[in-house]
């Protein structure tokens, strides 16, 4: 027996099919057999529906079955309305902006879309798994609930973390330590609010703490857009300007170290005597008069030196590396080593088929003349 969901698409079918004779009849070329596959296309679907339509009979429910009025699909209430196609529309809109703007809002929109789409069909799946709409509540809780809230958790911490980052680097110097200790006071003292006021109801305290966490989010979203203060740059052991600069001290020099473990490993121990001479003495040649103004270093390899401070001021090692095309010299120092003092010094050369235009050396700036020639093989 054929029902009105089946006749329906049965004549949609054979309307489809009619038409398709028709237009590849009446038209030729291209135009013809594209409008031709369109329209035998739609017949196909159509004629699928009907089949499934006919196979269901419509979904009717036959009148003898006891409490059919109960648990038919069609007594069923609606099921609610869905987030999850908004964001999907909001994760396509942004791959539109990716595609043409920064690859990152391209890549957060593909995982917007992914989730949305999950998200989505495990709802409507869920929806749909019996008549019991707290059942089918309790199945999408058992799917989605062990994914979404170590995704959700890690994203708030996250933009938490972000926000108090981008206030702590928009306000200056002086006045970090208090903004810290504000927020830190107002987060302290809410909970003890919510501690100590047990009857508090639960809309309540989600209320505030979603006050508190939109204010900031809001705050970092502000400072983020104003731009973090200008943070001056920092002297590093990695710089020319600090490592060819004689008695120079800074504040990387600042309680550095001046002691090496007798556990590191080095290719040579470089002293800066009493009388400004610098010599270098390699391990295994035990002989005091061993005194070399050469160490060979191997290629692409980490290796290590021991600075021996024994002159009567603060100085330090530098490294110069060489100076290969038009990139910068690559020089290394130590930080400053005080008398009596050592400190060490780990640097590679890099591989290579071209020369550098400087020598490769070790040198304490400020101390003329005095250097220990690196040579290569």
């Amino acid at each position: 027996m054929f029902t009105t969901g089946s006749k329906l698409f049965f004549g949609a079918t054979a309307l489809s099919v009619a038409c398709a004779v028709v237009f590849a009849a009446s038209t030729g070329g291209p135009t013809g057999i594209m409008g031709t596959v369109g329209l035998l296309s739609l017949a196909i679907v159509f004629g699928f529906l009907a089949g499934i339509n006919f196979f269901n009979a419509d979904g009717n429910v036959p009148g003898m079955q006891q409490g059919a009025e109960y648990t038919a699909a069609a007594a069923q209430p609606p099921v609610g309305s869905s987030m999850w196609p908004l964001v999907a529309a909001v994760g396509v809109a942004g791959l539109v902006v990716g595609a043409v703007s920064t690859p990152v809002v391209f890549k957060v929109s593909i995982v917007v879309v992914l989730a949305a789409t999950a998200e989505w069909m495990v709802q409507g799946w869920s929806e749909r798994a019996s008549a019991d709409a707290q059942y089918n509540a309790g199945v999408r809780k058992r799917m989605l609930h062990p994914l979404e809230f170590p995704i959700l958790g890690a994203l708030g911490l996250g933009a938490v973390v972000y926000a108090f980052s981008r206030i702590m680097l928009s306000v200056d110097k002086e006045s970090t330590p208090w903004v810290f200790m504000v927020i830190g006071a107002l987060i302290a003292v809410g909970a003890f609010v919510f501690a100590g006021r047990r009857n508090a109801s639960r809309s309540t305290i989600v209320g505030i703490c979603t006050v508190g966490a939109v204010a900031l989010l809001g705050a970092g979203v502000a400072s983020a857009v104003q731009g973090q203060r200008t943070i001056e740059e920092h002297p590093t052991t990695s710089g020319s300007a600090l490592c060819l600069e004689g008695g120079t001290e800074v504040e990387i020099d600042d309680h550095a170290s001046q002691d090496v473990s007798a556990k590191s490993s080095v290719i040579a121990n470089i002293f800066l005597q009493s009388n400004d001479v610098v010599i270098a003495r390699i391990p295994g040649f035990t002989d005091p008069e061993d005194n070399f103004s050469t160490i060979t270093v191997p290629r692409s390899a980490d290796v290590g030196i021991r600075f021996h401070n024994d002159s009567s001021s603060p100085q330090r090692i530098t490294a110069r590396l060489g100076t290969f095309g038009d990139a910068a010299e690559v020089v290394m120092c130590t930080t400053v080593v005080n008398p009596g003092k050592e400190a060490f010094l780990s640097f590679k050369i890099p591989k290579t088929n071209a020369a550098s235009s400087t020598p490769l050396e070790l040198v304490i700036p400020g101390v003329e003349g005095q250097q220990i020639a690196i040579v290569v093989p």
